[in-house]
C-alpha cells in the first residue's frame, strides 16, 4: 500500500511538474525574483500533489479490483509517459506541435500492443522496468516534496527602503538609468513594423546619443544585470534560500557572493551619491540594503510554471494547476491558451506596480542616481496598443508601444524638473528580443511570427544615451559592448561625487 501510494505521489509530481518548478531547490528561481513569502504557493503545491496522487491511487485501486486489469495495466503503461509529456509541453525550451505527442502516443501504445502479442516474454520485463520507474520516481518526488516545505518556510530579505535626502540645487547633476528588459534595437530603430507608433523613442532619440551595433554580455537577465552593475562578464548568479546572493563570473567559474562594494551603487555610496532603486526581477533591495539610499524591488510574475499568481486566492493558485492538468487530457489548445492567459495577467501585474514606484519616484526622489528596470517588453506581453490598456494577450509589438506609452511618462516628468537641463539619461535593453526562447512558448502570436527573423538573430539590444543639454541626435555606429554602460555610469557617479578624485 505504501509503495503504491508513493508511487501515485511520484506520477503526481511528473503531472504537475510545471506549476511548482520554480519553487524547488536552493536554487530555484522563485526566491530569486519573488520579494514575498512563498508559504501560500507551496503548500498550495502539496495541496495539488496530494490530490492528483489521491485521484491516481483510487483509480488504480478500483482498476486493480477488474478482472480486466491485467489488460488495463498495459493501457496505463502506454498512456502515462505520453500524458507526462503533453503535461510539461510548455516548459519545454522546443516548439513542439500538438500532433507530435499524439503521433508519439499512438506509436507507443502500438509498440506495447505488439510488444504484448509478439513478444510477451520482453513485455513482461517492459511492465518491471515500468514499476522500477515508477519506484525511482516516488523517489524524486519525496525530494520534491521536502523542496517545497523549505519554500513554504523561506523569507525573503527587504522589498523596500529608503533614507531622507535633501532637496537639490537645480544645478547638480543626475543620472536616470532605464532598463527596458529585452528591448531589441532592430524592432524599435531600424526595421520598425508600419503598424507601430513610437513617438516618444522618437522624442528621446532626436536629444540623444543612438547606438546602432550593441554587442550583447548575454542573454539572460539574471546575469546581464549583476553583470552591468560590476563591470564583469557574469554567467550565473543565484539567490539562495539562505538568502546569498551568489554570483559566477567569467574569469571565476566557482559561485561566489556578489560583491556589492565593487559595484556601482557600492561606488555611489563611497562618492557620497545618492541612489534610488526601482527593479524587477533581480533581488535589488535584500542585495543592496545598507549601500542604496532607497529601494523598491518587485515582482509579480508566474515565473516559468503556471503558478502562482500573488493576486489570485489560495484556492485559485490550487485549482489552476489541476485545471491544466484536466485540460491538458481532454482540450491541450485550451490549455495552452490558459497558460498563457494566466502568465500575461500576473505580468502586467508586474508591470503596473513597477511604473507606479517609479513613476512616483522620478516626481519626488532627491537621488542623484535614479536607476529603473522594467518588466518590458520582456514577453509575455499585456498591452493591447490599439486600445493603449491592459490586456491578458499581446505581441512583442504591442509591448514596445507600452514602452514608448510608459518613456513618454518618464519624460514629461524629467523636463518638468528644475534638474532636468543638468540630467543625462540612458535607455537601454539589457538583451534583445529572444525570439528563439519564446516562440516554442505559450504567448506567442500570429502577429509576433509575422515579424520573427529566424535567420539571423539579431542580438542587438537598445541603447539611446542623453546628455545634458543635448537637443541633437547622434550616431554611434562603431561596435560597442554593452558593458561599455557600466563604464559610462561610473563615470558620470565620479563626476558628481562629493569626495575628492
Amino acid at each position: 500500500m505504501i509503495k503504491r501510494l508513493a508511487q501515485a505521489w511520484g506520477i503526481a509530481a511528473l503531472l504537475l511538474l510545471p506549476s511548482y518548478v520554480d519553487l524547488t531547490s536552493s536554487f530555484g528561481d522563485e526566491q530569486v525574483h519573488i520579494p514575498f513569502p512563498l508559504t501560500r504557493f507551496a503548500l498550495a503545491e502539496l495541496c495539488d500533489l496530494a490530490v492528483v496522487a489521491l485521484v491516481f491511487a483510487t483509480l488504480t485501486a478500483i482498476l486493480r479490483r477488474l478482472k480486466a486489469w491485467t489488460t488495463l495495466r498495459w493501457f496505463l503503461l502506454a498512456f502515462l509517459p505520453t500524458f507526462a509529456l503533453v503535461c510539461n509541453l510548455a516548459g519545454l525550451p522546443y516548439n513542439i506541435p500538438f500532433a507530435v505527442p499524439i503521433t508519439a502516443c499512438a506509436l507507443w501504445c502500438t509498440l506495447v500492443v505488439l510488444l504484448v502479442v509478439l513478444a510477451p516474454s520482453f513485455a513482461s520485463r517492459l511492465y518491471r522496468f515500468s514499476s522500477a520507474a515508477l519506484t525511482a520516481i516516488a523517489i524524486f518526488s519525496v525530494v520534491i516534496t521536502v523542496q517545497l516545505v523549505r519554500a513554504a518556510a523561506w523569507r525573503p530579505g527587504p522589498q523596500a527602503f529608503a533614507t531622507a535626502i535633501p532637496l537639490q540645487a537645480a544645478s547638480r547633476p543626475r543620472l536616470v538609468w532605464i532598463v527596458f528588459d529585452e528591448l531589441a534595437y532592430e524592432p524599435v530603430f531600424e526595421a520598425r513594423d508600419a503598424s507601430l507608433d513610437l513617438r516618444n523613442f522618437d522624442r528621446l532619440r532626436r536629444q540623444s546619443a543612438l547606438y546602432t551595433h550593441v554587442t550583447p554580455v548575454g542573454i539572460y537577465t539574471d546575469n546581464v544585470i549583476p553583470g552591468l552593475l560590476l563591470g564583469r562578464v557574469v554567467t550565473g548568479a543565484n539567490y539562495t534560500l539562505s538568502r546569498q546572493y551568489l554570483v559566477r563570473t567569467i574569469d571565476s567559474p566557482h559561485w561566489q557572493p556578489f560583491d556589492v562594494s565593487a559595484s556601482l551603487f557600492g561606488l555611489a555610496k563611497q562618492q557620497e551619491v545618492t541612489t534610488s532603486i526601482v527593479g524587477w526581477y533581480i533581488p535589488y533591495c535584500p542585495v543592496f540594503a545598507g549601500t542604496a539610499t532607497e529601494c523598491y524591488w518587485g515582482n509579480e510574475d508566474t515565473e516559468a510554471g503556471d503558478a502562482p499568481s500573488f493576486h489570485d486566492t489560495f484556492l485559485a493558485n490550487l485549482w489552476f494547476p489541476l485545471r491544466t492538468v484536466a485540460e491538458q487530457l481532454f482540450a491541450p489548445r485550451r490549455a495552452w491558451t490558459d497558460i498563457a492567459q494566466w502568465k500575461s495577467i500576473s505580468h502586467g501585474d508586474s508591470a503596473k506596480d513597477l511604473a507606479r514606484h517609479a513613476l512616483d519616484t522620478l516626481s519626488t526622489s532627491q537621488a542623484d542616481l535614479i536607476y529603473l528596470h522594467f518588466p518590458a517588453p520582456h514577453p509575455p506581453a499585456f498591452w493591447n496598443r490599439r486600445t493603449h490598456s491592459f490586456a491578458a494577450a499581446g505581441s512583442y509589438l504591442d509591448s514596445l508601444d507600452y514602452c514608448d506609452q510608459l518613456l513618454g511618462q518618464i519624460l514629461n516628468i524629467l523636463e518638468s524638473q528644475p534638474r532636468w537641463a543638468a540630467t543625462t539619461v540612458v535607455v537601454e535593453g539589457d538583451h534583445s528580443w529572444r525570439t528563439m526562447m519564446w516562440r516554442p512558448l505559450p504567448g506567442w502570436t500570429a502577429e509576433d511570427e509575422r515579424i520573427w527573423r529566424s535567420d539571423p538573430w539579431d542580438d542587438r539590444p537598445a541603447l539611446l544615451i542623453h546628455s545634458p543639454g543635448q537637443q541633437v541626435p547622434a550616431t554611434v555606429a562603431a561596435p560597442t559592448t554593452l558593458m561599455f554602460v557600466h563604464d559610462f555610469v561610473a563615470r558620470q557617479i565620479r563626476a558628481m561625487g562629493r569626495k575628492p578624485r
